[in-house]
């Protein structure tokens, strides 16, 4: 099966979740079909065939133009960076078009759809989108656009938990403090993100630290922060799993929707490592994991010094809540059925 991947972003050195969602699914791809991938900016991974064909600014570029009129793939699939916009909408439309292949769209995030959205239906739609957003998912079906779920998942291979000896060890690796119970979070240090709970972590415990991992960076809240005493990392680390693996507990407080993935894919990650894990109640998440007494939801910062105190008496178990969540598993259970689906209708026709 020949495969065309479109999305803006394209890199082996992921700094956001929905990049690290299509790095994996290059790479999913590859395994099971021949993938080339046009993209606008990034460093992609130096095995794929990877064209800079996309544009940041308008729909199609004459390089892609060229590109799909030399080239017939059986797929396309287009992840829009900024979620399902209608610039994203009306590129997908641009180019399933040029392309004469059956097209899928992927939107990992909430999007308003609006007029714009529904006049760009008028003049058709990509073959199926599929996502994770509740709202997304009743909002496009009005539009009589075919849609479905899908998901990020994790890499099983490194995602896992570690002993006491090795967490130690990587503290001393990443100069983090050894006797203090590390509350780890990933993401974006920006203001729909609620980084204003992490300030008041003194309230939760005497020997409580979070740790961010910052992936992109706003250097006002970045500051305050660290002037608050809380550790932050805003420089690439190659090996994120570790950063999971040296924490005791994750913790999830985004509230915008904004914010995020509609399914955090920290959260995915924090648990396939068995950390305990306290969330929002934060898009899919409730839909697709339910409560356990290592992975508890929570709706107001004064609820976390007491749930985080609770999560401290009890084993996490938090990796059998996310077991079928693999990348493996996810592309092949909510992708390839779609995929095949599409190639048996083009056949018929």
């Amino acid at each position: 099966m020949r495969i065309l991947l479109a999305t803006e972003e394209l890199t082996v050195q992921p700094s956001e979740g929905l990049l690290v969602f299509v790095m994996h699914l290059c790479r999913y791809l590859s395994r099971h079909g021949d993938l080339t991938a046009v993209y606008a900016s990034g460093n992609p991974e130096s095995t794929l065939r990877s064209l800079r064909l996309l544009s940041p600014r308008v729909l199609v570029s004459p390089g892609l133009v060229r590109h799909l009129r030399e080239e017939r793939y059986d797929t396309v699939i287009y992840i829009p960076s900024s979620g399902l916009t209608g610039f994203g909408l009306w590129r997908s439309l641009v180019i399933r078009s040029l392309s004469k292949s059956p097209t899928i769209t992927i939107a990992l995030q909430e999007r308003r759809v609006g007029t714009l959205h529904t006049l760009i239906s008028q003049f058709g739609c990509p073959d199926i989108v599929l996502t994770p957003v509740n709202g997304l998912i009743a909002k496009l079906d009005k539009l009589g656009i075919n849609v479905d779920f899908i998901m990020p998942g994790y890499d099983d291979r490194i995602f896992k938990a570690v002993s006491k000896e090795v967490k130690m060890q990587l503290r001393k690796k990443y100069n983090l403090p050894p006797d203090r119970y590390l509350v780890l979070h990933v993401g974006h240090i920006r203001e729909s993100r609620n980084m204003q709970i992490f300030l008041q972590y003194r309230r939760w415990g005497a020997d409580i630290l979070p740790v961010i991992k910052a992936g992109e960076v706003d250097p006002s809240w970045r500051d305050r922060l660290r002037n608050a005493g809380v550790i932050v990392i805003d420089e690439y680390i190659e090996h994120m799993n570790e950063l999971y693996q040296v924490a005791d507990c994750y913790l999830f407080p985004v509230h915008c929707r904004t914010g995020a993935l509609e399914f955090p894919l920290s959260v995915i990650e924090a648990s396939a490592c068995n950390l305990p894990v306290l969330t929002t109640r934060f898009g899919a998440l409730p839909d697709v994991i339910g409560e356990t007494d290592g992975f508890r939801y929570f709706s107001a910062a004064t609820e976390v010094p007491g749930l985080l105190a609770a999560l401290r008496m009890v084993p996490a178990e938090t990796r059998e809540l996310v077991k079928d969540f693999t990348w493996e598993m996810v592309f092949s259970r909510y992708l390839m059925p779609q995929m095949q689906q599409l190639a048996v209708i083009r056949e018929r026709s």
